[in-house]
């Protein structure tokens, strides 16, 4: 090989590198992030954790002391007689106690509920903060939950929203001329029967 032909090859190995760095460069680099993993492991997830796992043992403990006297009740609703004239007010407070555990633990559900809501909330808009900084400082274009769908952040240049917008405004009134027609051959129909 001559010299031209060394500096030929040169001259196209720099070009395809060049080539692939460019089209490196245009690929999306993606994240994936469990967010479950990642509350769970932070200060605040563990923090948020144990208040509410304070909260269950309290509720459980409440649950389980409402539990014992109905279980004494129906022990003594079991050995009493039927016949005596104070079975229906035992009966009675038998049920009374067994709908007041009912309601105890729906209530207790729903406050564990709500107080699950407003210990994560913060939480939750605090990360999505961090993701955003976390996905602008490692220079990230998308980064997915694998614990749900959709993207948790993606660079403003991958967003095909307008997009999205004007197609559905376009088809839009199209749309509506469909149903109309579906509306007015709905009574036809019905009438024809």
């Amino acid at each position: 090989m001559t010299r031209y032909g060394f500096i030929a090859a040169a001259v196209l190995a720099a070009g395809l590198l060049a080539a692939t760095t460019v089209q490196a460069a245009e690929q999306p680099r993606i994240g994936v992030v469990n967010l479950q993993e990642v509350i769970a492991k932070s200060q605040a997830g563990q923090q948020a954790n144990q208040e509410l796992q304070s909260i269950v043992k309290k509720l459980q403990d409440q649950a389980n002391d409402k539990n014992n006297k109905l279980n004494v009740l129906k022990q003594q609703l079991d050995k009493a007689d039927p016949k005596s004239s104070s079975y229906a007010q035992l009966q009675k407070t038998y049920d009374d106690s067994r709908n007041d555990l009912q309601q105890f633990v729906l209530m207790g559900r729903q406050d564990l509920d709500q107080r699950r809501q407003e210990l994560l909330q913060p939480i939750e808009q605090d990360l999505g903060k961090v993701l955003d900084q976390y996905a602008k400082a490692h220079h990230y274009d998308i980064i997915l939950s694998k614990d749900t769908a959709g993207a948790l952040y993606a660079s403003d240049k991958y967003d095909v929203s307008q997009g999205v917008a004007a197609a559905l405004d376009k088809d839009w009134p199209a749309y509506q001329k469909q149903l109309q027609q579906q509306k007015s051959a709905a009574p036809a129909a019905k009438s024809g029967s």
